[in-house]
């Protein structure tokens, strides 16, 4: 994974540390993506909805999701 650029490692000290190169949410966002466009068709709501599906929300789940919706329905604008 460090020749692909995924991890650095640092031999500095008599054990190697090993970290992330890009940070979590960079390859989230370009794992969903890839998801989205191979799987749905780059359709959100489908995504979304065969989440929800596939493992069911709970009520305090449900209301943060409508909130973060309101929040980017808002900064889009």
């Amino acid at each position: 994974m460090t020749d692909k650029g995924l991890l650095r490692r640092n031999d500095e000290h008599r054990a190697h540390i090993y970290e992330a190169s890009v940070p979590q949410v960079q390859t989230q966002r370009a794992l969903v993506s890839d998801l989205l466009d191979r799987a749905f068709e780059g359709s959100a709501a489908n995504l979304i909805m065969q989440a929800l599906a596939s493992k069911p929300a709970s009520a305090q789940e449900l209301s943060r999701i409508r909130r973060l919706l309101d929040e980017y329905e808002q900064s889009t604008r």
